[in-house]
């Protein structure tokens, strides 16, 4: 339905431009036509411009999201109209629309985003005549795409980033350590030891609930700029930026008394924590997810030697 009325009001406005809409009216009922097609659609705002970039014509609902009027708006140019970060964007638009080439992007005003789109109006003969600007708020729209791509980075038990979020995080990092050649920092994989224990005596509810707790622990363990992640079944891990081997080995040791405090009561368990250092060089993200896997196996394996001497 919004793109017909869209459609609609885009044609009546490029033949108003063009001097096509040819209706026995006043030049002021006319006008007032135009504006009713510019008000059709939501959060929509439309503006005419001439050679000189001057606007000839500005209305629509989505004026108020802009935060100008179309008072303010008609009989300025691009420069007069909009701040000096905004008419650097529009003006190459605006004259590239005067020479033929339409063109769309989102750009801010004030707080809300705005997808534009630039096209050239054309007379009857295909001569340009004008050029039209189309913008519509689509800021809640991004703040539903940004909410819905956030719960799917999420572990749906435990709310902390899912196995596939941690992956991004560790490419992003590694990639941006690979071009500064600069960028250290270190990688925890934690298991928990006893936990199948935990759901054989207690229930998988208890189980649910000490898997929240342990991501609740960890995450109060770390830096908010730190990404704690649950791989799966009772698998974590934790990238920490900046954390040299001595600072992640600190950060392990906390997890693992963290851990141990909340463990049930009468039962067996706690966690197994390994360290990797990460540098630059050539390894992927589950290349370094497999070197943290194998250190915490031998954590594992000391703690177990350790136990049976």
């Amino acid at each position: 339905m919004l793109v017909v009325v869209l459609a609609a009001s885009i044609a009546l406005l490029a033949g108003f431009a063009a001097g096509r809409v040819r209706v026995r009216r006043s030049p002021s009922r006319r006008d007032a036509h135009s504006r009713l097609a510019a008000e059709a659609f939501p959060n929509g705002a439309l503006l005419l411009f001439d050679r000189r970039l001057r606007h000839t014509f500005a209305a629509g609902r989505g004026l108020r999201t802009i935060g100008m009027t179309a008072r303010e708006i008609e009989g300025r140019t691009v420069r007069e109209a909009f701040s000096t970060e905004v008419w650097t964007v529009l003006e190459p638009a605006y004259r590239a629309a005067l020479e033929g080439r339409e063109s769309a992007f989102e750009l801010p005003h004030g707080d809300r985003d705005h997808l534009h789109r630039v096209v050239p109006v054309r007379d009857r003969s295909g001569s340009i005549v004008a050029g039209m600007l189309v913008a519509q708020d689509i800021t809640d729209r991004k703040t539903r795409e940004h909410r819905l791509k956030e719960w799917a980075s999420r572990d749906g038990l435990t709310g902390v980033w899912n196995r596939d979020r941690l992956v991004q995080e560790l490419d992003r990092f590694l990639t941006e350590g690979r071009r500064r050649d600069d960028r250290a920092g270190s990688l925890l994989f934690v298991d928990l030891d006893g936990f199948k224990a935990v759901n054989d005596s207690r229930g998988h509810a208890a189980g649910d609930e000490l898997l929240r707790q342990v991501a609740r622990e960890i995450e109060m363990g770390v830096r908010s700029t730190d990404t704690v992640a649950r791989l799966g079944g009772d698998e974590f891990a934790v990238l920490l930026p900046g954390a040299a081997a001595a600072q992640a080995e600190r950060v392990a040791g906390k997890i693992t008394a963290a851990v141990a405090a909340v463990w049930p009561s009468g039962l067996t368990g706690g966690a197994s924590v390994g360290v990797t250092v990460l540098e630059p060089g050539d390894r992927t993200a589950l290349d370094v997810l497999a070197a943290a896997d194998r250190a915490m196996y031998a954590v594992k394996r000391s703690r177990r030697f350790r136990r049976a001497s």
